[in-house]
């Protein structure tokens, strides 16, 4: 059976490759597709750099709290939204209920 090896493929074995937990099939595997797509390979290392730039990033605690805080305000509007839905929904549905028995019962 021949199977197309693609980007995403060795995309999705990239983190198993790097850390060293892939089998020597599978580094073979990333290996000679990187050899071949010389770009990709570029592309795969620069995101590497980034990473461990992001990681890098440390905030002080008040900022952190500041993002919980605001993290937590978001959820909170959200939440109110949806409740505020199901409430309209549930006195829609009441309403459409109630002018159905009116029609009905005429």
């Amino acid at each position: 059976m021949k199977m197309d090896v693609t980007r995403d493929v060795v995309s999705d074995l990239w983190p198993l490759y790097r850390s060293g937990e892939a089998s020597g099939e599978t580094r073979g595997l990333v290996e000679a597709f990187l050899k071949a797509d010389a770009p990709f390979a570029t592309l795969l290392r620069e995101s590497e750099t980034l990473t461990v730039a992001a990681r890098a990033v440390r905030l002080s605690p008040d900022a952190e709290l500041r993002l919980l805080e605001e993290a937590q305000r978001r959820a909170r509007f959200k939440l109110r939204i949806v409740a505020a839905a199901v409430g309209i929904g549930g006195v829609l549905l009441l309403t459409a209920l109630a002018g159905a028995l009116y029609l009905i019962a005429r």
